[in-house]
């Protein structure tokens, strides 16, 4: 029972999307899949088509929490100083502990990735959406 459990809550945690937020939906380029784009929530308009998720991994850990890790890719040649952090969301598209999250800055240079990981919370949660702003 509990195999199954974890196997509906990793597939949620992929699946789902759509959950409300502040930001800008990031729309992404015809060459990325879709599927990545419905988890970047873009907090400026400037920075909503020069950086994409390239790729994008989760799964249940051991402890039962929800582990993401994803490569965010610059497009275009310029630094870009960024923070992000994880937004969390339970079954029902509610946020997890909201308040809880400070933002990491990070220099994602001229057409580079960085490889960035999260860990939700609690083991309630079932999707999530990095949200990312540029630091000035």
């Amino acid at each position: 029972m509990k195999a199954y459990l974890l196997t509906g809550v990793l597939i949620s945690a992929v699946g789902l999307g759509g959950c409300a937020t502040s930001g800008m939906e990031a729309e992404g380029k015809p060459s990325d899949d879709p599927k990545y784009a419905k988890h970047l929530v873009i907090h400026n308009e400037a920075l909503a088509d020069k950086i994409i998720i390239q790729e994008m991994h989760a799964r249940v850990a051991r402890s039962g929490l929800l582990e993401v890790s994803l490569v965010l890719a610059n497009l275009t040649s310029t630094d870009k100083n960024i923070q992000y952090r994880f937004s969390w969301y339970d079954a029902d598209n509610f946020e997890v502990e909201q308040d809880s999250r400070a933002w990491t800055p990070v220099v994602l240079h001229g057409k580079s990735k960085s490889n960035m990981q999260g860990l939700a919370p609690n083991p309630t949660v079932t999707t999530y959406k990095v949200n990312i702003r540029e630091l000035k």
